[in-house]
Formats: structure tokens, sequence, C-alpha cells
């Protein structure tokens, strides 16, 4: 009999542009070739779906955009929509999985599966997988809060958070498992998204917020010292005029493009483009750096430990806070053949290959 496995985030199926709620999705996916997944999730998003009510962060995100009601929700609390999924969904899922019992629960929705998992495990002594997809950013101040659910085993993306972890929880069973791309769906072959844009297109995907990591404004100012070069930015958000209003300042009204597409439709944007770049700041691993070089795009991005992993000899990490050095990064990247490089990379971190690993650190709890 295969082990039950409970993946959990609510708003998988409910929004595509985050990297936990994919990740929960895709990894249901894949695992189910070893185990009898269920995806917990708000909303029907695959075979494996469990439908259970709450309210995922997407929708509170949405209220958000009223001004005032933004304003109301962050007098009591900086992250009003996760707290708020955190809430709910823990109402609802705690006692679901009291009555449907698994073998191992996999929360993805930061500390709000983490506390389900955590009753559940009280309860039965269920054990607990998870993945810590903030990595150090903040200082490591996200990963410091869901150590203390102490989960069975922690997976995390890289040598240097493992150090980390084990400085501050000896004991913890860490674990290092990349993120997967999904082959099937990001390559070379396929449509491609009609942009209209003149010249060499750079690709830049993300969501539009200024208070994230994304820095999209780096990117815009590197493109503009460019001759003969467009940016295409996939994504949206809360500062999406914000970002229409550099790129026109910057680019002027026929150099860029600003879009939004379903998740399915991603694959066609990436096709479309020559290039892809992403100047993050402690991104803490970015999957859309695998999704673009599937699709067979060099990379351009910020130069650090992650990155260089992840991008290898398809592309070129650089100072990208410096202009000037970006904007050559992105020069010499547009002049290079760089043939299949990005696509072999790419397939290193196949979600075969992880589902693989994750499956064998499943199979131990």
């Amino acid at each position: 009999m295969k082990k039950k496995i409970a993946v959990i985030h609510p708003e998988a199926g409910f929004s595509s542009s985050g990297g936990s709620q994919l990740s929960a999705y895709e990894m249901a996916q894949h695992l189910a070739a070893f185990f009898d997944v269920k995806l917990l999730s708000a909303s029907k998003c695959s075979e494996h779906s469990v439908v259970i009510p709450c309210i995922p962060r997407g929708k509170v995100k949405k209220v958000q955009r009223n001004k005032v009601a933004d304003w109301f929700l962050t007098r009591f609390v900086s992250n009003p929509s996760l707290l708020i999924e955190s809430m709910t969904s823990f109402l609802t899922y705690t006692p679901y999985l009291m009555f449907k019992r698994a073998d191992v629960i996999y929360p993805n929705n930061d500390y709000g599966g983490l506390a389900v998992a955590y009753v559940i495990r009280k309860l039965f002594n269920t054990p607990i997988l998870y993945t810590e997809r903030a990595g150090m950013v903040s200082g490591g101040k996200v990963l410091r809060r869901n150590l203390k659910f102490k989960p069975d085993c922690l997976v995390v993306f890289n040598e240097e958070t493992k150090r980390y972890v084990h400085s501050i929880a000896p004991q913890q069973r860490v674990e290092i498992i990349p993120n997967g791309v999904d082959l099937s769906l990001f390559s070379t072959q396929g449509e491609s998204f009609e942009h209209g844009l003149p010249g060499t297109v750079v690709l830049a995907v993300g969501a539009l917020n200024r208070q994230n990591h994304k820095r999209f404004d780096l990117a815009i100012k590197a493109v503009s010292q460019l001759n003969d070069v467009s940016l295409l930015i996939c994504g949206d958000g809360p500062d999406l005029r914000y970002f229409t209003s550099q790129c026109e300042a910057a680019l002027g009204a026929n150099r860029f493009k600003i879009v939004k597409v379903d998740f399915a439709d991603i694959p066609k944007v990436y096709r479309s483009a020559d290039i892809f770049t992403l100047p993050s700041e402690d991104e803490p691993f970015g999957r859309v750096y695998l999704e673009a070089m599937a699709s067979g795009l060099p990379v351009v991005a910020t130069d650090d430990a992650m990155r260089r992993t992840l991008i290898g000899d398809a592309g070129i990490v650089c100072d990208v806070t410096n202009v000037a050095e970006y904007a050559k990064a992105l020069s010499t990247a547009i002049a290079n053949d760089w043939g299949s490089k990005p696509v072999e990379q790419a397939a290193d971190f196949s979600w075969q290959r992880v589902a693989k690993q994750y499956a064998e650190v499943i199979n131990t709890l």
C-alpha cells in the first residue's frame, strides 16, 4: 500500500503568481508517481486536489488593492494576507486531517500549514516534511520562526542555509534538494507570445511590488543603456502603475511592454524573448531562472552563490547594482551564441529528479 502524503497550500489553484503554490501543485503531481498524494487547497487545481474552504492570501491581496481596506488591515499586522489565510485554513484543514489521516504532512504555506501539521503530529505522531523557501531572506528571520515547529525533516536549497540551521538548531535534520522545473511544459518547442516589441527582447518575470526583492527598477535602468533592445515584463501586482511609469520614462512608449497572462501561457512568453534577467536580492531559489533556461534563454542575474549554482555556464552573473556592469553583461549575453547550454543546465533540475529525491526522504520518515 502506498504511503499517504498530504501536501498543503490553500493558494494552489487560486493563484499562479507565487513560487510556493506552484511548487506545491507540481510537487503533488510528481510525488503521485510514488505515493497516494492529496493536495489540500481552497480551489480545484488537479486530479489530486481536495478542496477545503478557507480564505487564501490571494483573496485578501485583492481586497488590499483598495487603499482604505489596506490601511485598515495593515494597522494590525504587517502581512494580513498570510495571517488571514493561516487562521482560516487552520480552522478547516486541522479537522480534515484529524479524520483523514496521512502518513506524512507536507505544508507549503509557511507557518499556517506548519501550525496545522504541528497539531496533527501532537495528536497522531504524523511526521512533518517542510521546505524552507524563504532561505536567508531578512537575515533568516522567517527560517528561525519556522524552525520553532521542529519539522521532522527540513529541506533547504543550499549548503549555506543548511550550515545556518545547524548553527542554531544542531539536532535538526536538514536535506538539500533544489526546486524543479517541468520540462514538458517549459521547452523550446511550441507557440510564442505575440508582444510586438522591436529588436532584441529581454524578459523579466515576477510580482510588481516595490516592497519585494525583485528590483525591476535595476533591469529597467540597464536595458535603457542598450540600443535596439526592448524589455518585456510578465507580472502583476500593486505597483503596476509605478513600474509602467518607470519604463515609460527610461525606455519610451515603444521599447517595453508589461503583460499579465494565465500560468498556462507563461511558456509562450518565455519562448517569445531572446534573453532572461531578474536582478533579485536574496532570492531564496529562483524557479523563473530554470523556466527561462528550459525555454532556451540565457540568463543574466545577481552574482551570488544560489544564482551561480542555478545558472552555471548558461548565463552571466554580475553586480546588478552597477548599471554599467549590468548593461554590459546583458549586451555580452545577447552577443554570445549559447547553443543548447541553457536547456542542458535546466535539465539538471527536472521535476523527475527532484521528486525522486523527495521520495527517498519521505520513505525515511
